[in-house]
């Protein structure tokens, strides 16, 4: 008899597979997707493995496939297992990340079907069938046949639209055998509006020239070893790091592999599907959230048969059953956003295409200006092969990164100047604007104050269900909490102690832009944050719309770090270089260097110099001011000694831990009692690397009206302590997770 392990989508998840008899009527293979009696109920399932004999004297058979069949490949079966030892994650979890979408739901799509018709060749031509229907007063079932006999085969809806006439004349001439009718399964396809023309390989300069000769070596070992390689493509801002993924990808198609290009987020890929799209006409697939589940669907499906040369995403696409994978390319790969961090399995996704690429032979490019730390100690290691490209590239050739003043706002204050902006950016603005110039203004904050809070008793107005400040956004003057999303009306006196000395702290993207509207009268402002673009094609529209010049400044927060082209900005002002550098998280540092770098970085990309202004409390700090030499080396340098003098990541790894509750005394209570199983599993593995910070109160102590608790493991395999634990619900475990709050 045979038998299967299958991963089933079970209430509570498990971390390992159920053992079932497989029936000798039914075939079925790893991957496929199966029914399978579990308890009372009939759960699905997916077969992960097959063997010759159970480790279970009695077992149940499997109910059946489910229909329409559902299949993955044993490779993305090795992927989800791995994602599920490596993150300690349910099995059929990440199983789930590989399947079509909406199947752990139940849902079942279907393909879009369109019905057309035509004249039937066998009956009477269409002119005398015409005349006896008009003859018997029966104009519209006339007017359809006059209609097909101009222009053939339509679509049914069509044929309704133009002749005025409903289903019962379309059934009518069907019954009768004047015309025939034909079901033709259609793709909803997300590309279809694109129509761009043909782009042909762009002139290399000597740096491109270089990087790609050593990606190029690689991609042709690939037809004598299997072996996969990692490229960290270091490239400064602007130095045309999309070229070389575009010619390592045609180099990939031309020896008959495809690709994937992962980008941080769905907002990037407007921009980068233009690129890819022109080189490789109806050959791109594109892969997100914000897609239809029929588009979704549809996707998949036409990936899963080969009909594309790269699909284009964001971490998700990572799974996409792309076949025959020969690069992946990993863009911006610092970027948290490739870190899933709203539910389980934690995966990143740039380790998740390291992994799929050791298990599919593929070469790995990762790109990025201001790579991660962890990343570039790795090359330095000499586990990754670095290639950096020092250079700019514009239409006029090289060109220099843009020149950076830091602004110390203390001496601002000192002289005068009260403003939002320093004078020397208030300055800077108007003089890009007299150019006929863009300008960029990065805060990363929403909102039009951080804060209320009262002048008399110090009161503060804070969410009912979170532990955090409300944000005041003068659009409705309202307050909202910037994690649950509730509204609170806008307070005019302190319900603490009556008083209507209520003071404004702290600045926003919507005090930004009203400040650009009050100094610049005549400038077309586009605030660009999440509370403007709630869906992807606004993100899409604006940032065409800022391309093609229909506004001057573009106010916005760290989705303009996000690798976005804009030619014609000259000039960046960040406004509070500050905000994310006093946060209790050892990666603050390197957080601020990077958004700094990459912000600065959208200046100068076209035909005119770049300039930027950072605004800042703190000059000294060593991120801002590496950040403004565009100095990569010297920050990693001063970063990797403060990290090996802690012992902080690459020098060890984490796993954070975090349990939520309603109850203050439970939560707190269930924290102490897996703190001492970790103090017990450490001691037990005798050895002294390993150490637990906490338990502690979560950054937010309170979200969504429950309590949170947190611990650190400190450690290597930090897996192998958590693993075998079992835990209630209420807990959050994630592996190397990006941040601390």
């Amino acid at each position: 008899m045979k038998y299967a392990e299958v991963a089933v989508n079970a209430p509570g998840g498990h971390r390992h597979a159920f053992t079932y008899s497989l029936p000798e009527t039914l075939e079925a293979r790893v991957g496929y997707g199966v029914l399978v009696p579990f308890g009372p109920r009939t759960l699905q399932g997916i077969i992960v493995k097959l063997t010759d004999y159970s480790s279970f004297p009695e077992t149940k058979d499997i109910a059946g496939l489910i229909e329409p069949g559902i299949s993955i490949s044993p490779q993305a079966i090795d992927l989800a297992q791995w994602i599920a030892d490596y993150y300690v994650s349910p099995l059929f979890a990440a199983v789930a990340l590989m399947l079509p979408p909406a199947f752990e739901s139940g849902k079942v799509i279907k393909p879009k079907l369109v019905r057309y018709i035509r004249l039937n060749p066998g009956a009477d031509p269409a002119g005398d069938a015409e005349a006896r229907l008009r003859k018997k007063r029966a104009f519209k079932q006339a007017s359809v046949l006059e209609l097909l006999a101009k222009k053939g085969t339509m679509t049914i809806q069509g044929v309704e639209r133009q002749a005025g006439c409903g289903s019962n004349t379309i059934n009518a001439l069907l019954t009768a055998g004047l015309i025939q009718q034909d079901i033709v399964q259609q793709s909803r396809d997300p590309l279809s509006r694109l129509d761009l023309p043909l782009e042909l390989p762009l002139t290399f300069t000597d740096s491109q020239a270089s990087a790609w000769s050593h990606i190029r070596a690689s991609l042709a070992r690939k037809d004598s070893s299997n072996e996969s390689r990692v490229f960290m493509l270091h490239g400064v801002t602007g130095s045309g790091k999309t070229e070389i993924y575009l010619r390592a990808l045609q180099e990939t198609v031309r020896m008959g592999k495809k690709g994937i290009c992962l980008v941080p987020e769905i907002a990037l890929t407007a921009q980068t599907i233009d690129r890819f799209f022109a080189r490789f006409p109806g050959r791109v697939a594109i892969l997100h959230s914000k897609l239809s589940i029929g588009e979704q669907y549809d996707e998949w499906q036409r990936i899963q048969q080969g009909h594309f040369d790269v699909v284009i995403g964001p971490r998700s696409a990572v799974f996409a059953p792309q076949p025959d994978i020969g690069l992946i390319i990993v863009d911006e790969e610092h970027e948290w956003a490739y870190k899933q961090m709203e539910k389980t399995p934690r995966y990143h996704a740039r380790d998740v295409a390291l992994k799929l690429a050791e298990l599919s032979g593929a070469t790995v490019i990762l790109g990025s200006a201001t790579p991660n730390v962890c990343t570039y100690y790795k090359t330095m290691d000499n586990e990754f092969e670095l290639i950096e490209l020092k250079e700019r590239v514009t239409p006029q050739g090289d060109a220099s990164l843009p020149e950076v003043d830091i602004v110390n706002m203390r001496d601002e204050l000192k002289a005068g100047s009260r403003g939002i902006f320093s004078r020397r950016l208030k300055d800077g603005i108007g003089s890009a604007l007299d150019r006929n110039e863009q300008v960029i203004l990065f805060i990363n904050r929403r909102g039009s104050a951080n804060f209320l809070q009262c002048w008399d008793c110090g009161y503060v107005p804070s969410c009912k269900r979170c532990a955090v400040a409300l944000t005041y956004h003068a659009a409705g003057d309202r307050l909202i909490c910037h994690h649950c999303r509730r509204v609170y009306s806008m307070i005019k006196k302190c319900p603490n102690c009556s008083s209507t000395r209520i003071k404004f702290s702290g600045i926003g993207t919507e005090t930004v832009e009203a400040e650009c509207h009050r100094l610049f009268h005549s400038a077309r402002v586009i605030r660009f944050d999440s509370d403007t673009m709630a869906r992807t094609k606004e993100y899409e529209r604006t940032v065409r719309s800022f391309n093609r010049h229909e506004a001057d400044i573009l106010v916005g927060t760290q989705i303009l770090a996000k690798g976005l082209d804009f030619p014609s900005v000259s000039l960046v002002g960040i406004v509070n270089a500050d905000t994310g550098l006093n946060l209790p998280d050892f990666r603050a540092s390197e957080r601020t260097f990077q958004l700094l770098c990459q912000v600065e970085g959208r200046a100068g990309r076209g035909l005119v110099p770049g300039h930027a202004v950072i605004q800042t409390y703190n000059p000294e700090n060593y991120a801002i001011k590496y950040a403004a030499l565009h100095d990569y080396a010297g920050f990693y340098q001063h970063e990797i000694e403060y990290r090996r003098s802690f012992g902080y990541p690459p020098f060890s790894r984490m796993a954070r831990m975090v349990y939520s509750h309603y109850r203050e005394e439970k939560c707190r209570g269930e924290a102490e009692r897996v703190a001492g199983l970790v103090r017990t599993k450490i001691a037990e593995t005798g050895e002294a690397g390993f150490k637990l910070i906490g338990p502690a109160p979560a950054f937010i102590a309170r979200l969504r009206r429950r309590f949170q608790m947190q611990l650190i493991i400190v450690g290597q395999e930090v897996q192998d302590i958590i693993k075998d634990m079992e835990l209630p619900n209420g807990w959050i475990l994630d592996v190397d997770p990006v941040g601390m709050v």
